[in-house]
């Protein structure tokens, strides 16, 4: 079996310190913006305006995003140091420790894993990211993600998940030459739920590419 995980350490790209969202630089001196930048730069004026409208009507916006954002960080790195057999749950506030026993019936169905936090680039869509995990979830080759959330989620909530996983596939398979058709997410909200969404990415190929096509657009427009 192909060395998968040597194939993307080769050609790991270098995530650069940026105001304007999340960048990469290849060891060919590209530079690509991630997909969740151009994901959120081309998201809907509804999506956009309900998000600024929180903003404005939460005193504690500020406080609630960096909370959500360290709760997020914690989790990945308790799952992180879980499927690396290096777990010590003492390092860890109990938040993030409810969120990972929360979703470990879920973990127990990964196995073989490639690599975990692993950063990809595609020449060929010009877009670069970090993946959670790429491993097998219930015996078939995955793009695997997890996320921590205030309350249960519905699945149209997921969509914008569903393209950057998508996007990490295509980026997997430009590497390796690999295809992967599965995608997982897995999410643990604070009401003590846990949800797994498992999608096909043929389903998404086509709205992810045109978004990206969409972002190049509009920013060759401003130049």
């Amino acid at each position: 079996m192909p060395n998968f995980a040597q194939m993307l350490k080769m050609r790991e790209p270098t995530l650069l310190d940026r105001e304007d969202g999340h960048w990469y630089q290849t060891k060919f001196d590209k530079i690509y913006p991630s997909i969740s930048t151009i994901l959120s730069s081309t998201a809907s004026d509804e999506k956009k305006n309900g998000l600024s409208a929180w903003r404005e009507n939460e005193p504690a916006h500020e406080y609630i995003t960096a909370q959500s954002q360290h709760i997020g960080t914690q989790s990945h790195k308790i799952i992180e140091d879980y499927l690396s057999r290096n777990l010590n749950l003492e390092e860890f506030d109990l938040l993030p420790i409810a969120h990972f026993n929360n979703l470990k019936p879920f973990l127990e169905n990964i196995s073989d894993v490639i690599c975990i936090e692993q950063r990809m680039y595609s020449d060929k869509l010009k877009v670069a990211g970090t993946s959670d995990l790429i491993a097998r979830y219930n015996g078939k080759l995955s793009i695997i993600d997890y996320k921590t959330k205030r309350k249960p989620q519905v699945d149209e909530y997921m969509y914008e998940y569903y393209l950057q996983t998508t996007c990490y596939a295509k980026m997997f398979q430009e590497v390796t030459g690999e295809k992967i058709n599965q995608i997982v997410i897995l999410v643990s909200s604070e009401k003590n739920t846990r949800q797994e969404f498992i999608k096909t990415c043929d389903d998404y190929v086509e709205p992810m590419n045109e978004r990206i096509e969409k972002y190049y657009l509009n920013n060759e427009m401003i130049s």
